[in-house]
């Protein structure tokens, strides 16, 4: 594989896209295995219930049918608390921790809200009565796998650069000014970068970032001007463990205004 050395987050961060056009390969036994290995202390740490399931592409057919999606069949299915916004936000932080390992793992993933039949999703996961099932994220080998995986790092970075359109670092840091964005610090810019490379619900990239010089913590937002309000605690939880990965090292507090305190 052309990227062997690049195993970190950062690197997957850098590479990912979303993935619509899967081969028909069902997933490996033993990287399934390896992707459960990764769901079991994820869900310990976030109290939630990420749970692989796979070769139900009933639950993708409409999608598959109209050729909004080709092969999905598998999915991660995103089960929490019911009502909890914080839980929803959790998700959408530690599932896409698992995203960016499957993408380590040369397999494409897509999260999505709408291409998939919600109640045939639900006969195939466990959901306890005070859980719900939040999203789903499908999961699988790219269209032409084989051929992908012999590109090179660098390539696939400047596919993810260019096959998508997004927000500029100024309107990702909406509130601060110039003299602000200048003073702060390289791990904030590093962060945001990252946070850039995000998926969200429609592209709509909601969350706003800030640093505040007094105290050394950045804070993340949505923007309610972004029209996400039904998918912005998932994708707030998604933005910040990008910024988490791009900073480096430290730690966010939840919920909407959470502030980042760089280690």
């Amino acid at each position: 594989m052309g990227r062997m050395e690049h195993t970190q987050l950062i690197d997957a961060v850098n590479i990912r896209t979303a993935i619509r056009s899967y081969d028909a390969d069902p997933i490996d036994d033993d990287v399934a295995r390896q992707l459960d290995m990764t769901l079991d202390p994820i869900n310990l740490i976030s109290g939630l219930d990420i749970q692989l399931v796979r070769d139900q592409p009933k639950v993708f057919a409409a999608a598959n049918e109209s050729g909004h999606l080709k092969n999905a069949a598998n999915y991660l299915a995103i089960v929490g608390p019911k009502d909890d916004d914080e839980a929803r936000e959790r998700a959408g932080f530690y599932a896409e921790r698992v995203v960016l390992t499957a993408t380590l793992r040369g397999l494409g993933t897509l999260w999505v809200g709408g291409s998939w039949d919600r109640e045939e999703a639900a006969r195939h996961c466990r959901i306890a009565r005070d859980q719900e099932l939040y999203l789903a994220v499908v999961i699988g080998y790219p269209e032409h796998h084989l051929e992908r995986l012999q590109r090179g790092y660098d390539e696939l970075v400047e596919y993810q650069r260019t096959h998508r359109p997004t927000k500029t670092y100024e309107q990702f840091t909406a509130g601060m000014s110039d003299e602000e964005r200048a003073a702060a610090p390289e791990w904030f810019r590093a962060g945001v970068e990252a946070a850039m490379k995000a998926p969200s619900a429609m592209n709509r990239q909601p969350v706003v970032f800030s640093y505040n010089p007094a105290d050394g913590t950045a804070a993340a937002r949505i923007d309610p001007a972004a029209g996400d309000e039904h998918c912005a605690a998932n994708d707030l939880g998604i933005a910040k463990l990008h910024f988490q990965i791009g900073a480096g090292q430290g730690q966010w507090a939840w919920g909407d205004g959470g502030l980042f305190l760089h280690k």
